[in-house]
């Protein structure tokens, strides 16, 4: 069966091509009869609009990129999906540039994207979202914008985040209350804002706790497994070692149970492990990782709604918006024995 075309829908809503295009291009001053009859027909019909076609016509080509430098891919994919579906139930088709946020020529490249293909506008995630030659390389071309999770809020860019301050400090907390004084720490990359939340709610919790910070019991990973692995190998091989360790994320904590297991240390009757992020990994490993989960497809599909409002100039709800997180309490944590 051939596609519907806006002639299609033009004759089966008994209206000129003209409105057609005004109707589903959301300008004003159309009637409310028309609109619905238009509407009516499209869905009669499935017909879908041609956005690089609609672009040509518009100088609008409802493209949006979501730029990421991120090693978790758990990540990225809820970040895509959350991304990608609303941008199709508002007619926008989603571009996906993967980028080295530490490589000295990353604003080349997303200069070159700017000038070989079109979008309406971007979706930077962090530690690009904090990136400053990147957002004045955007603000010089007065290109949109909206960002995921920034560090650094002075910007006019509408964002969304999650509080990672807060379930950091409420995970340390639950540790505690299984009895656990002796947690030991693992930052993600330095790079990351998140880093900065998560080990600053992880600081706080012992200080209201009244538990003193051991510095021996904090390392510094980067998000990876194979940093998690050497950190978690440090902390397990002190005199003194922590009986519970928090990693900043879930492929850091599967590491920890991977080295506890060549060193004969049952998890979780001699170590609790807690995560971060839900990762597909905390469910496929065994024991099944204690972890924190972020809206990550909610935030995504949030930040897509921002930027096209940003794009259309229209009036924000909320400029920014701060997602809650979840603490999912699986098999790696007991309490200290």
């Amino acid at each position: 069966m051939a596609k519907a075309t806006i002639k299609d829908v033009a004759l089966v809503a008994e209206v000129s091509v003209k409105t057609v295009s005004r109707v589903l291009n959301d300008e004003p001053n159309v009637r409310p009869v028309l609109q619905e009859k238009v509407h009516a027909a499209v869905k009669a019909l499935d017909f879908k609009r041609n956005p690089l076609a609609r672009g040509l016509r518009g100088q609008q080509s409802f493209i949006i990129t979501l730029l990421y430098s991120n090693p978790n891919p758990g990540y990225i994919l809820e970040l895509q999906n959350g991304a990608l579906s609303q941008c199709i139930e508002q007619g926008y088709n989603l571009q996906i540039h993967p980028c080295d946020h530490n490589s000295p020529d990353l604003i080349k490249s997303v200069e070159s994207i700017t000038q070989y293909s079109t979008q309406d506008g971007f979706i930077l995630t962090h530690p690009l979202c904090d990136n400053k030659e990147l957002i004045a390389l955007l603000d010089e071309k007065n290109i949109p914008f909206a960002r995921i999770s920034p560090f650094v809020r002075e910007h006019d860019s509408p964002y969304v985040m999650s509080n990672d301050e807060e379930a950091s400090f409420e995970m340390t907390k639950y540790l505690i209350s299984l009895g656990h004084t002796k947690i030991g720490f693992i930052k993600g990359h330095p790079d990351f804002g998140a880093t900065h939340k998560r080990y600053k709610g992880y600081q706080r919790a012992l200080e209201n706790m009244g538990l003193t910070l051991d510095e021996d019991y904090v390392k510094q990973g980067m998000f990876t497994f194979e940093t998690g692995e050497s950190c978690a190998r440090q902390l397990l091989n002190q005199e003194s070692r922590p009986t519970a360790i928090f990693a900043s994320n879930d492929y850091m904590a599967a590491a920890i149970l991977k080295v506890a297991a060549q060193m004969k240390i049952n998890i979780p009757a001699d170590l609790s492990v807690v995560g971060y992020d839900d990762a597909p990994v905390s469910q496929q490993i065994w024991p099944s990782i204690t972890t924190v989960k972020q809206p990550i497809n909610q935030m995504a599909n949030t930040v897509v709604k921002k930027l096209i409002k940003r794009i259309k100039k229209q009036p924000f709800e909320e400029f920014d918006t701060v997602f809650d997180c979840e603490l999912i309490i699986r098999n790696s944590t007991s309490p200290c024995s």
